[in-house]
């Protein structure tokens, strides 16, 4: 791997862990153009892809983790909140958590082995109707109540972290669903206003991405590979840390008055693309 390639690898996954349109699927697809295989990217490399994105959420949402931390030791020691909004996140994002940490431990590694062109196409077909499906939800929703575009409600409860908790753990799954379309859809499917489900979504994915990052080097720990050049690991981690940043800037003000349907058009071109390559390629 070429410090390129480290730096167009590391700008994939920080644009597109956070912009709806799947990180995983974009990565499978940008390794095979470059003719760079799965195994030859190696464990540690996808660490610092992942910390990167990680640092980049942890910037953004640095108020609201910190207030998040110190609510939850006030809580333990029984102290009055001072914070009344962060305390009210804890538990849904403990419950959200869970299901794609299931998912990720017990069924990852055999849906991996099934990816393939044709099945990254066809998830992006799903993923685009369910993003309709989820903005036409909304817009009714908006319509009855004569409320502007983001209509909906800004509690988070454990009902809706749950079901936002088994959307990330399926598009965790599934490459071609979209981890942040799904979440987001979803939370506006259980009546969350559109920024709040995106920044309860994009909470939910810090933690899934530090605990992928953990995993992996779990792994790495168990099955040691070649060490990669430090330029390679910096390359990657400051390109997708940078990126990432930005992708997410971007995505908290532009759905603060869009909707998900420009990036489910998206997934639904790529994805027609994708089912129809085989036929062309042979």
């Amino acid at each position: 791997m070429s410090i390129l390639e480290a730096i167009v690898l590391g700008v994939v996954q920080g644009l597109t862990e956070f912009i709806p349109v799947s990180s995983t699927a974009h990565l499978y697809l940008v390794q095979r153009l470059l003719g760079i295989n799965n195994d030859a990217n190696a464990l540690s490399f996808d660490i610092v892809l992942h910390l990167g994105t990680a640092l980049a959420l942890i910037v953004v949402f640095w108020r609201d983790i910190i207030g998040m931390v110190a609510e939850f030791f006030r809580w333990i020691f029984r102290r009055p909140a001072v914070r009344a909004e962060d305390r009210d996140l804890i538990v849904p994002v403990i419950i959200g958590t869970i299901p794609g940490v299931i998912a990720g431990l017990t069924l990852l590694k055999r849906f991996e082995e099934m990816r393939d062109l044709k099945l990254i196409g066809i998830s992006m077909l799903i993923a685009c109707a369910y993003f309709w499906f989820a903005e036409n939800v909304g817009a009714r929703r908006a319509h009855a109540s004569s409320a502007h575009i983001d209509a909906g409600r800004e509690n988070v409860t454990w009902i809706d972290a749950l079901w936002v908790g088994i959307a990330q753990g399926a598009a965790g799954l599934f490459a071609g669903f979209s981890r942040s379309g799904f979440t987001i859809s979803t939370g506006r499917l259980r009546g969350l206003s559109r920024e709040r489900a995106t920044r309860f979504s994009f909470l939910l994915a810090l933690v899934i991405i530090l605990g992928a990052g953990a995993k992996t080097i779990l792994d790495l720990h168990k099955h040691p590979e070649p060490a990669l050049s430090s330029a390679l690991l910096a390359a990657g981690f400051i390109s997708s840390a940078v990126v990432g940043f930005g992708s997410v800037v971007f995505l908290l003000r532009y759905l603060k008055t869009h909707t998900l349907r420009p990036f489910g058009i998206y997934l639904a071109i790529l994805g027609a693309v994708l089912i129809a390559s085989p036929f062309f390629l042979h």
